[in-house]
């Protein structure tokens, strides 16, 4: 066979590759275009839930606190069956002329000194109970002051109300704060059952309380 219709040959069959290439390209490009692209997946939004309203705020109404009232047993000792109201007066400068004090103000009121218990003693009918005027200091004995200025000195007294009635104490209490007061004025300051200090105030109070 000749050398040009060999070549004009393979010229042919390459050309004719070549158109069918083209036929099959444009042909897949046609059917991508005649496919509409595909919508992206759009997941389902969940539906919104409404707010609850705010309930209004309450208006904290400030009450007037009330002033706490002392109670009665921080005046109270107990010893067995024996229920005793008991108040100190600490003097703040003891000495031979709190001393006299004393004694003049044990005289006014007419207590008197029992020797056997070493305290003094004062009865008054209108208030229906007995007040016993003892050391603040343990053994709790008093000296007999009103015996003159060769005793030892006091460093405060402590005050007991022996009940016979209860109610006796919350009906007068005017002995108990009356000599108590009568101290005080002498220089010191009033403690309760459990020595902690008592306010003019709280001592005040004592006029209202219900024993």
């Amino acid at each position: 066979m000749e050398p040009a219709i060999v070549v004009l040959l393979l010229a042919g069959g390459a050309l004719l590759l070549a158109m069918i290439c083209m036929v099959m390209y444009f042909s897949g490009r046609a059917r991508r275009s005649a496919t509409p692209p595909a919508a992206p997946t759009v997941e389902p939004a969940e539906p919104a839930v409404p707010a609850e309203p705010e309930a209004p705020a309450r208006k904290a109404v400030a009450e007037p606190a009330e002033p706490p009232q002392p109670s009665t047993h921080r005046f109270q000792t107990v010893s067995g069956t024996d229920i005793k109201q008991c108040l100190f007066v600490v003097l703040d400068w003891p000495g031979l002329d709190t001393n006299r004090r004393l004694a003049k103000l044990f005289r006014e009121v007419n207590a008197h000194y029992d020797e056997k218990l070493g305290v003094y003693v004062l009865r008054d009918p209108q208030a229906g109970y007995k007040l016993t005027i003892a050391n603040s200091s343990p053994p709790g004995t008093l000296p007999p002051i009103h015996e003159g200025d060769d005793q030892p000195i006091v460093p405060g007294v402590s005050i007991l109300i022996h009940f016979i009635n209860k109610r006796s104490v919350a009906r007068n209490p005017e002995t108990l704060i009356r000599i108590t007061q009568s101290i005080v004025a002498i220089g010191g300051h009033i403690l309760d059952a459990d020595r902690n200090e008592v306010s003019k105030e709280e001592f005040e109070q004592l006029r209202k309380q219900v024993i």
